[in-house]
């Protein structure tokens, strides 16, 4: 990525490049010495000829690659707590994020719904807005909509690079994953591109994987899931996080669907259902 900064420690405000640290230095006495890697340990271990050592913290592998983009001129309607952050919609999702956190263990939370159009989207980009606003939450809001994606379009970018893309198309994948920073929020979103990939399917032990790591890093993650009736990845999805929130649609929503979708998610922990506004 062109414009993507790797940063070791990630945190949700742009932050000055920190100092090189110098490197240990021997006593005196001590020459040519040796770095030599200790892979069990996670140290380096310092070798002089007089066989004196000495054991340094080694520098860990960054898990972002960081890029920054800017909130457009003209938000999206459904960005509810940005353009209406003293609304009762907005109070709505304060309300759902201190229910949902108020539970012990839950930091990876899935949004989905039946069927499209149901407001998951909607959903788990408020609640992620809501999370953030708390200065010392890092939160990421993810993307993992093959089939309609979303989050780009709706804060008004097109990612250089995706993870779940990358996630799709790779048998194994490493760290750095690409992150994208909205400025003006202290969200950071990992979007996919524009065009779907309604082919495509979630490796679940992979997708797992990636998820343990963005763990140690972001304190919480939203998951945009598919629908549960239109896509299978939903379930993979589910299966992958702490819990799962099922938007339910005013007017739109069939029950039938709802009951069915709730169902085919099971064994994950079904948190919830939220009801949305026609």
């Amino acid at each position: 990525m062109s414009r993507a900064k790797i940063l070791r420690i990630i945190d949700v405000l742009p932050e000055p490049e920190p100092e090189p640290e110098p490197e240990p230095e021997p006593d005196a006495g001590r020459d040519d010495v040796e770095v030599v890697a200790n892979a069990e340990d996670d140290l380096a271990l310092w070798v002089s000829p007089a066989e004196n050592t000495a054991m340094v913290p080694r520098a860990p592998e960054p898990i972002v690659a960081l890029d920054y983009v800017a909130l457009p001129d003209g938000l999206d309607a459904r960005l509810v707590m940005l353009r209406e952050p003293d609304s009762a919609k907005a109070r709505s999702y304060r309300l759902l994020r201190h229910r949902l956190f108020s539970r012990a263990n839950i930091r990876v939370v899935a949004v989905t719904s039946a069927r499209p159009g149901d407001g998951k989207t909607t959903c788990a980009t408020n609640l992620a807005l809501a999370i953030a606003e708390d200065a010392m939450t890092r939160v990421l809001l993810l993307d993992a909509n093959l089939r309609r994606p979303a989050l780009g379009h709706m804060f008004g970018f097109e990612p250089t690079e995706s993870l779940v893309d990358n996630i799709v198309r790779f048998t194994d994948l490493f760290p750095p994953y690409p992150v994208t920073s909205i400025r003006g929020t202290q969200v950071h979103v990992a979007a996919l591109p524009g065009q779907p990939v309604p082919e495509a399917r979630l490796e679940r032990t992979l997708f797992s994987a990636v998820l343990a790591e963005l763990r140690n890093v972001y304190d919480y993650i939203i998951i945009d899931a598919a629908s549960v009736l239109e896509s299978a990845d939903a379930d993979v999805v589910g299966e992958c996080a702490d819990g799962v929130v099922v938007t339910v649609r005013a007017g739109g929503s069939r029950n039938a669907d709802v009951r069915r979708a709730i169902d085919q998610l099971r064994p994950a922990t079904v948190l919830g259902t939220v009801l949305l506004d026609a």
